[in-house]
């Protein structure tokens, strides 16, 4: 056994892509050494009921389901906590937790459907199985987390269900809190639907509310409540939430703010940053600093549990059962600040529906759309606003803060657009930020599990404009510049360093911009985040 036990290891750190066929290989499961890993979908393997296979041993069972995954793409075997975990049982070496995974992970996709409550449960149901096992929790990752190249995740709930049982523990850790979790109400009218009300339908607050129920059950002084930011919605968002909370009872823990009536009200923070009657100069980040100012703005007397404010998207992407993380970097994690980061580090995951399952790191960053577009961002932002360093997903739409900093804080916002989740951070580190400590240092961040909502985001391309990416990150690039100008002192040597680089990303137009990203995704193809390109050749790219 200890042969086998050093021989996988080698194998799993030198050619995790073979791994998995010299296990079927040797143990009979239908393929030999010679079969290629990236093996046409049509051509799966037979699966033997002793060594089963990837997708078996997922709980992938259905053929039409098998047929539509890459080969690659899911396990829970032997093989993956042989190479990662000292604890071992039987002649396999299988660990009992991912004897236990297998066994819960029976009929799951690989996928995520985010309108299916059934799934939103089981994420729930499987994560307190783990729990109650008391196996320790890394042996569950090493059995579902996939190699190291970010590829062989296991199925994406079981993968979640993973991270909201760290998440539980962790909360177990802190003292006594209470936390206030905001999002945004625009256009929400199809996804607060049920799904037997809308194709789209995420019924998300009542999901949201158990997920907090579950995250918070058996748990003393430590509570929480949802407030649901309306900022103009044509289709009436904040009226459909209402209902939902009125039928459900939820008066008490979840209500819907009206950014309306901050503007009525004459709240000079909000005349300040140009908000009219309507809201129409919102998108989003009005919505969230109503939000973020209410929590900044609620008395707390001293006797009462520290007051700690987090936002999220309105969908079911992030799971709400993960707000433990945010809650421990703050409290526990001796974090300014907690956020959560959806690629760019291990045990991140990127959820693409409906064809595909969880993608880790940094395999998901490589699958990105707009990998190039994200890799050129980060390298002006770590440029112009060295402070950012070492924080890769900086746009993550889920972050926390003590709500007595606050104040300090959003005073400095001035973005409710596409940059908004980005300045929020940078003034959140800047705020923070005493002559020493970059962004990691700063702020903890938690990696997480993210499923893409593609059929009602607002980001992507659409048909009646291919473009819009490029016009979206371009003016990011820009937006970067104003605030290099506005957080950088313009005499110091920092600024001088990078005065071409400025007057680059300041001047190039989105045309020219497309240009350039289309001739480094053929130069570079596959691109990490801190790839040094030389100034001349970015701007060579932009040429036509």
């Amino acid at each position: 056994r200890n042969c086998w036990v050093h021989l996988t290891r080698h194998l799993t750190a030198t050619k995790p892509s073979m791994i998995q066929r010299v296990m079927r290989a040797l143990r009979g499961g239908g393929c030999t050494p010679t079969k290629p890993m990236d093996a046409k979908p049509d051509s799966v393997p037979a699966m033997n009921e002793k060594a089963g296979g990837a997708m078996c041993a997922a709980g992938i069972t259905d053929k039409a389901e098998v047929a539509k995954q890459k080969p690659e793409a899911a396990k829970i075997t032997p093989v993956a906590a042989i190479g990662q975990s000292e604890v071992v049982t039987g002649d396999t070496g299988t660990t009992e937790a991912a004897k236990l995974l297998e066994k819960l992970s029976n009929g799951l996709h690989l996928t995520r459907d985010l309108t299916d409550e059934a799934e939103t449960m089981k994420v729930l149901e499987i994560a307190s199985k783990i729990l109650e096992s008391g196996l320790p929790l890394q042996d569950f990752k090493d059995a579902c987390y996939g190699n190291t190249e970010g590829k062989n995740a296991g199925p994406t709930v079981l993968v979640s269900a993973v991270g909201s049982a760290e998440s539980k523990i962790q909360l177990k850790e802190t003292g006594s809190f209470h936390m206030i979790c905001i999002f945004a109400m625009y256009g929400e009218q199809n996804r607060i639907q049920k799904k037997t009300e809308h194709p789209n339908g995420q019924d998300f607050i009542r999901m949201k509310v158990r997920q907090l129920d579950w995250l918070f059950s058996g748990e003393t002084g430590k509570s929480w409540e949802i407030l649901a930011v309306d900022d103009g919605c044509p289709k009436d968002s904040k009226t459909l939430a209402r209902k939902v909370i009125e039928a459900e009872g939820y008066q008490d823990r979840v209500k819907v703010l009206d950014l309306e009536d901050a503007v009525r009200e004459g709240l000079p923070y909000f005349q300040e940053r140009g908000l009219k009657a309507g809201c129409k100069e919102s998108r989003k980040g009005g919505a969230i600093l109503y939000g973020l100012y209410t929590a900044a703005t609620r008395e707390v007397t001293a006797d009462e549990p520290p007051l700690l404010a987090m936002y999220t998207d309105s969908d079911l992407s992030t799971d709400m059962s993960l707000c433990g993380l945010l809650a421990h970097g703050v409290l526990v994690g001796g974090g300014k600040m907690s956020m959560g980061a959806r690629y760019g580090a291990p045990e991140t995951f990127l959820v693409k529906p409906p064809d595909f399952g969880p993608s880790g790191h940094p395999q998901s960053h490589f699958e990105q759309p707009n990998m190039m577009k994200i890799v050129i961002r980060h390298y002006v932002r770590v440029r112009l606003l060295p402070i950012l360093k070492g924080i890769y997903d900086t746009q993550c739409a889920f972050k926390c803060f003590r709500a007595a900093d606050l104040l300090s804080i959003i005073i400095e916002v001035r973005s409710l657009g596409a940059d908004f989740d980005m300045e929020l951070l940078l003034c959140a580190l800047s705020a923070f930020h005493k002559g020493e400590g970059t962004g990691s240092e700063l702020c903890v961040v938690k990696p997480t599990l993210f499923t893409e909502d593609f059929a009602e985001s607002n980001f992507m391309a659409s048909t009646e404009d291919p473009d819009k990416p490029y016009k979206t990150y371009a003016s990011m690039n820009q937006a970067l510049v104003q605030m290099h100008k506005r957080y950088i002192d313009q005499a110091s040597s920092e600024a001088a360093a990078v005065t071409d680089l400025v007057a680059f990303a300041d001047g190039i137009t989105w045309e020219a911009y497309k240009r350039m990203i289309l001739k480094l995704e053929k130069d570079h193809k596959e691109t990490l985040f801190d790839h040094d390109f030389p100034l001349d050749e970015l701007k060579a790219a932009t040429a036509e």
